[in-house]
């Protein structure tokens, strides 16, 4: 089984259109040439406290009328960083299709960073009012560095970046950092996640907190939310937002953990609608407002949040996505293992050329 490195998978990742391979793949899930079944996670404390996990994430899917198959398996611990070391790694593992022997090992941090951003990037241009000027980042890890790296390369519009980090010298690292490479852009440090994220017109919380702290106040009219660590974000600010798109909604109502699918069992999260029963009415955007279908039980609620569409919607054309240049718009994407075997698979052929 051939393995590639760290350093032979950023090597190979240059010459890789991660953007394009992701659009693609959402082409072919709105097509039903993918396979992706629900995760798996192990969960356990470890000797210091530290909560520790292990994702197993497979996925199939057929681009370039060709099959990738394989799975990424990614595990973390909370006290890393204090240990010097990334908070979360991994490997993909690629499978031959006839066999379904492992052909390829490859490391999974920039694949999983450089996928992320990716999402994060195509859904912010298929949803924002005009080219973002402004952008607010909570959290300077690896991922903020690969939003905005990426994001930075495709967008000349944009002018300032506001970075906050509960550690100041790490948001400091990377405002200098990215200020040596993009002299256009101002870069700020902001002394509050508040601060970093009120008037921006793209907001980019990167963290690993799992209690909200992002409310409806603090997205500005028209702004573009991508939730991408997908706790950041309060109820009341899933609620207030004008539409909320997710990747996968299948991801969704099977998590236990993150806010939107605790929040869809509890009944406050409308699916979005294709996966919808044909008369399930609409939301409104206060869960206090009863369901006109009522029940023996008296009048239900109506759950506070509508998801609008999945990513793959509007990548296909099938949604509309913005309606207006004020709508504050979240997008909830929870992570598809397709994308990761799917920049994976591109990149072994990169290798084998």
């Amino acid at each position: 089984m051939l393995q590639l490195t760290d350093v032979d998978v950023a090597a190979l990742l240059e010459k890789v259109d991660v953007v394009g391979t992701v659009r693609e793949v959402f082409l072919a899930h709105a097509a039903g040439r993918t396979v992706l079944p629900e995760e798996s996670c192990l969960r356990w404390t470890n000797d210091e406290g530290e909560s520790c996990r292990s994702l197993n994430m497979p996925g199939l899917v057929e681009i370039d009328g060709r099959r990738i198959a394989g799975t990424k398996i990614i595990n973390a611990s909370l006290g890393n960083p204090d240990r010097g070391l990334a908070r979360a790694g991994g490997l993909i593992l690629l499978f031959d299709l006839t066999t379904a022997r492992p052909v390829c090992a490859l490391d999974a941090a920039h694949i999983s960073a450089g996928r992320t951003a990716a999402v994060s990037v195509l859904a912010t241009e298929l949803l924002w009012a005009a080219p973002a000027r402004t952008i607010g980042v909570v959290g300077a890890g690896a991922l903020a560095e690969a939003h905005l790296n990426l994001a930075l390369r495709r967008w000349p519009s944009v002018r300032r970046v506001r970075i906050h980090d509960r550690v100041p010298e790490r948001a400091a690292r990377l405002a200098e950092r990215l200020g040596d490479t993009y002299r256009t852009v101002a870069f700020d440090v902001a002394a509050t996640a508040e601060q970093a994220v009120r008037e921006a017109e793209l907001i980019i919380p990167v963290t690993t907190t799992t209690s909200g702290y992002i409310t409806a106040d603090w997205i500005a009219e028209g702004a573009v939310a991508v939730n991408v660590s997908l706790d950041d974000l309060t109820p009341d600010a899933l609620a207030a937002a004008d539409q909320v798109v997710v990747d996968d909604w299948s991801l969704v109502a099977a998590d236990t953990t993150r806010i939107l699918g605790r929040m869809h069992r509890a009944g406050d999260v409308l699916p979005p609608p294709r996966h919808r029963a044909p008369d399930t009415p609409d939301a409104s955007h206060t869960s206090d407002a009863p369901d006109r279908r009522g029940s023996p039980d008296g009048p239900r609620k109506r759950p506070a949040v509508e998801v609008t569409a999945e990513l793959c919607d509007l990548v296909g054309g099938t949604s509309a996505g913005r309606t207006s240049a004020t709508d504050r718009i979240v997008v909830n994407p929870f992570g598809m293992s397709l994308h990761d075997v799917a920049v994976a698979g591109r990149i072994y052929q990169e290798f084998l050329k």
